[in-house]
């Protein structure tokens, strides 16, 4: 086989796989264009490391990364938060994925789920509820901005905004995945209620998050403090005003936000 023939056959497996994963051009373009982003966000690091004489020869194993993630001199905290808001994305595709198969396997009819299917669907939709929030939450890591020496504000500023920007647009993009899906099966009304209900829910797994240093993962570890904590919070609201208003302003944000790209799509 030609060198020139392996290329070719390459490029064919690749665009079938292309095919199998993504559900359109345009889908795996903006997957794409994440990608770019997250790249670009990492070497805006590096150099900054680099600005900062920072020694790479401490960085042996993932023990070390995790030691000196939560420093600010490096920003690797920015790193882990961006992967963390690539997880609802993920989920939101594996959905559309799911759904694609399943109804390969149906003849193309789009029937509603039963049995098995419909507890995978609702799992999945439960665990993209749970790690939503992660993407907006970078946001909140603008509260570590301020001036330092060695590394210019104006390099820190397009660094915090490039993950902030990268995390929400994943945020918006896996809820259009997920409306996407709900309006194939529910009312387009019930869809936009369950979204809406999904951002505000969002906006409050921020302050969870920020203020109460809650991760995803606690809801399995620590479920009944979780709740106990939380029914504390909304039963004296006056007494988290400062920050549960974090969570109003940012769900109300967030909500503009889709609304006004969600507009800008509907356009084009």
């Amino acid at each position: 086989m030609s060198l020139a023939t392996k290329s070719k056959f390459t490029d064919l497996l690749s665009v079938a796989i292309v095919k199998q994963l993504f559900r359109d051009e345009r889908q795996f373009n903006l997957f794409a264009i994440f990608t770019m982003s997250t790249v670009f966000g990492c070497i805006l690091i590096l150099i900054r490391l680099h600005l900062i004489d920072f020694d790479f020869s401490l960085l042996q194993n993932v023990k070390s990364l995790k030691r000196y993630r939560g420093t600010q001199a490096t920003f690797f905290f920015l790193i882990w938060n961006l992967f963390l808001a690539w997880i609802p994305y993920w989920i939101a595709l594996s959905i559309d994925f799911f759904n694609r198969q399943v109804s390969l396997t149906e003849g193309g009819n789009k029937m509603p789920f039963r049995s098995m299917k419909m507890l995978t669907v609702l799992f999945m939709l439960s665990l993209w509820l749970l790690f939503f929030p992660n993407a907006p939450y970078i946001l909140t890591d603008l509260l570590h901005l301020h001036r330092r020496e060695m590394v210019p504000h104006w390099f820190d500023v397009m660094l915090f905004i490039t993950f902030a920007w990268t995390g929400l647009m994943l945020g918006y993009a896996s809820l259009f995945e997920v409306q996407r899906f709900l309006n194939d099966y529910f009312d387009k009304k019930i869809a936009w209620c369950v979204i809406s209900i999904a951002i505000f829910l969002g906006g409050f797994g921020v302050f969870m998050g920020r203020f109460q240093r809650w991760n995803s993962w606690d809801i399995v570890h620590q479920p009944f403090k979780i709740i106990r904590q939380e029914i504390h919070v909304l039963t004296h609201p006056l007494q988290h005003l400062e920050t549960l208003g974090l969570a109003a302003v940012l769900s109300s944000f967030m909500f503009l936000g889709y609304l006004t790209i969600n507009a800008l799509r509907t356009q084009n």
